[in-house]
């Protein structure tokens, strides 16, 4: 008695089934970093909208490993400081008490208010609806569970 049995379309399957995971996980990942940068850019301190225009977001595969990045860059010029990086001052640094008239009168979004930390606050805030609800929830869909 003999079995064989021809395994190439199995395989075949595994990858196209890991490929569709992996653009789902990308996709999911982009959706989650572009919808911080909403929040974030909405809630960061305005004066002149320099800062609120300079968010930028990267996807990336390193080593493996999917990667999304949020940041902000602003580069001011102070009478007293000389140049200084004015979106790392206002998230880590100032005080609420210090939000211009335009900030503090602006209101928010996402139950969030503007002020300092404003990339930190909603990164912790929706992580979990970034990692449970959209990017779970799309790789299921692919597993089909």
């Amino acid at each position: 008695m003999s079995f064989e049995f021809d395994a190439s379309e199995f395989f075949f399957r595994l990858d196209e089934i890991e490929n569709l995971l992996l653009k789902t996980a990308e996709r999911s990942m982009t959706d989650s970093v572009e919808d911080l940068a909403r929040i974030a850019s909405q809630i960061a301190p305005i004066d002149t909208s320099t800062l609120r225009k300079s968010v930028k977001t990267k996807v990336t595969w390193k080593s493996g490993k999917l990667q999304g990045e949020v940041w902000f860059y602003a580069v001011e010029r102070s009478p007293k400081y000389g140049r200084f990086n004015y979106a790392l001052w206002t998230h880590e640094y100032m005080g609420d008490s210090q939000l211009g008239p335009l900030s503090s009168g602006a209101g928010g979004t996402d139950g969030y208010t503007v002020g300092s930390k404003y990339l930190e606050r909603p990164l912790k805030g929706e992580s979990s609806k970034y990692l449970v609800e959209w990017m779970a929830k799309e790789l299921r869909k692919v597993l089909g569970s």
